[in-house]
């Protein structure tokens, strides 16, 4: 809970908690077993953009432990790809269309083919977004 942030809540009732609290302690919960892979899927969902933030900044400080469990972070969205992912796997109606290091996927080209309709891709920082093409 404290790599998360959330060990403040420790003593509340977790339907008091909100969308972003909760997807925190539930990721804390999964953690309690020590797995050794852990899958995320699509955990930013229904998140306001700053409560995003913030559990991506947690996501983050987990995966830099030492003992952090390999993660699979499934998204729609490739601005939740954080720089501690290295590596992409892009699926298409249940197959996979591409893979490899995440700066050298994550390119107009390649998601222009992927999305099947031309896009333009803004890099800030170590963060990549996609637009519609003008």
């Amino acid at each position: 809970m404290k790599t998360l942030s959330c060990d403040h809540l420790w003593d509340r009732e977790y339907r008091t908690c909100s969308q972003g609290e909760k997807q925190k302690l539930l990721i804390a919960r999964a953690l309690i077993a020590n797995p050794r892979i852990l899958i995320l899927d699509e955990p930013c969902n229904g998140l306001d953009i700053f409560s995003r933030e913030r559990l991506l900044e947690s996501i983050a400080e987990l995966v830099r432990q030492p003992n952090a469990p390999t993660l699979i972070y499934v998204t729609h969205h490739t601005e939740e790809i954080l720089p501690v992912f290295s590596h992409v796997l892009l699926m298409r109606r249940g197959e996979a269309v591409g893979s490899g290091k995440t700066e050298e996927i994550l390119t107009a080209d390649n998601l222009s083919e992927f999305f099947e309709s031309p896009v333009d891709v803004d890099r800030h920082g170590d963060r990549f977004y996609v637009r519609v093409a003008e």
